[in-house]
């Protein structure tokens, strides 16, 4: 038996993990949100939903349209819900993952779903961003093509699993296309290597076509070029958004750091026998290939932000359980620094959201929801999740505090000051923006002469000189 498994057998430390486990996911089920992304995508699906507006004809922002739809209906089934709405999608994304990573390679349901939930800290799964929701929709393409490929029943089930296959593809690469790079492998292998690979092909084809046309049915029926300015809005802002070349080689080194703390599961992985020396099984192949394809991935934007690797930290999530399972011994000495990375991220990730719900308790969004109104607010470099909280509509399409800046550069000041100059009845700034130096001073200016102030928060302890983020003010028009 492995030292490692004999530290896992030690009922105590059993227990001290289950215990500090439940209290990090409790520090997520407390907030609203713990990660701004996921209430954009809300806010953006709150449009759609509730003002019939597609994207980005209300707010932008890059991400496929796919993404908005489900952020939308999800925040839309749990409005009543105040707090935890996005872990508790996340928790429910990924028991679908284990129950599926069950079928396909009969591990323990509970095994997979505890080592995403608790060595996915370093990557934020609870947090419910859309790597989260993306490793189960790419588990569930695979799943639904390996039953089409696999299957010896009638050619009617055949076809229909392969198009449903195809149709789930399509849907869900609109709520990430990385999703596409992911599966490239692993689709290929189980189109290709099976029986009748041409229908196979198809058959996934079709049916991705028809998922494609089903999402965006609402543009084609708008017409107007309206998909046009989508992918035009889309490839643009992209364009300006691509990291800088010392931005990749961070993302770089992050991704190499985080392959070598989970490198021991990878060496025994990779070192079997029925990976390198004799033939593998379809579904070994399967998962490994999946790992290799989700790697780039993670590169893919540029930007070293951790939740990418949760892309490939999925299989490897699977190849742990399956590796434990066939009793292979690891060494607890080479688990060590992959306990460090979990736990330290755990503790700062439990810190980071206890301290969030104490900010978030300062700011009373009642008051602010009720100031505004219906009226429209011009952001202008504040977080974007006050508009999310206090249900605000935004003045500018372009929303997220950053984004002006990256598409109009040096002339984000001038933007601002066109926005002005069509008299937006509230407009929202950074605490004490204009005397920091956080705003240009001819936008402050004009503000100063036009707004007056109705509300400002600051967040943060009285002695600290730097506000928290989330510190803002609130300026109506003067009548």
């Amino acid at each position: 038996m492995s030292e490692l498994q004999n530290i896992l057998r030690n009922k105590i430390f059993v227990f001290i993990i289950s215990l500090c486990s439940i209290f990090y996911i409790f520090s997520y089920l407390i907030l609203p949100f713990s990660t701004a992304d996921t209430t954009f995508y809300a806010l953006i699906g709150r449009g759609m939903l509730q003002e019939h507006m597609l994207p980005y004809q209300y707010v932008f922002d890059h991400k496929p349209v796919g993404v908005y739809v489900l952020y939308g209906v999800w925040d839309a089934l749990t409005a009543p819900l105040p707090v935890g709405k996005f872990t508790v999608l996340a928790l429910l994304s990924l028991a679908a993952f284990a129950a599926m990573a069950r079928s396909i390679w009969h591990t323990r349901w509970l095994w997979v779903f505890a080592a995403l939930v608790l060595l996915g800290a370093p990557f934020e799964l609870l947090a419910g961003n859309t790597e989260t929701l993306l490793i189960t929709t790419e588990l569930a393409v695979i799943w639904l093509t390996r039953k089409g490929t696999f299957a010896t029943t009638q050619q009617t089930n055949r076809a229909l699993l392969l198009m449903a296959a195809g149709a789930t593809f399509g849907l869900t690469v609109n709520i990430n296309y990385l999703e596409g790079i992911c599966l490239f492998l692993p689709v290929c292998f189980l189109l290709l290597t099976n029986t009748r690979p041409l229908f196979n092909v198809v058959l996934f084809a079709l049916g991705t076509c028809g998922g494609l046309v089903v999402l965006f049915s609402p543009y084609l029926v708008q017409g107007h070029h309206a998909l046009a300015d989508y992918f035009t809005l889309q490839h643009t802002f992209l364009h300006s958004y691509s990291a800088k070349l010392s931005k990749r080689i961070k993302a770089v080194l992050l991704l190499a750091a985080y392959l070598a703390v989970f490198s021991p599961i990878l060496i025994k992985w990779f070192g079997q026998k029925s990976i390198l020396k004799t033939a593998p099984t379809p579904d070994t192949t399967l998962l490994t290939l999946w790992f290799v394809s989700s790697v780039p991935a993670a590169l893919l934007s540029g930007h070293p932000f951790s939740h990418y690797s949760g892309l490939w930290f999925a299989p490897v999530s699977i190849m742990l359980v399956l590796l434990s399972k066939q009793k292979i011994h690891f060494s607890g000495w080479a688990f060590a620094p992959l306990a460090t990375v979990v736990v330290l991220s755990g503790v700062d990730e439990t810190h980071k959201n206890l301290k969030d719900y104490i900010n978030f308790k300062q700011i009373d969004y009642t008051r602010v929801s009720d100031l505004v109104q219906q009226q429209k607010v011009l952001n202008i470099r504040t977080p974007h999740t006050h508009f999310y909280m206090a249900h605000l509509h935004s003045f500018d399409r372009y929303l997220f505090r950053d984004h002006i800046d990256i598409i109009y550069g040096k002339n984000a000041a001038q933007h601002y000051l066109q926005d002005l100059s069509q008299h937006p009845a509230f407009v929202m700034l950074p605490y004490q923006a204009c005397t920091s130096g956080t705003i240009e001073q001819p936008v402050c200016a004009y503000i100063q002469q036009h707004y007056q102030q109705v509300y400002s928060v600051r967040i943060g302890k009285p002695g600290r000189k730097k506000p928290n983020r989330f510190s803002f003010e609130l300026y109506k028009i003067r009548n």
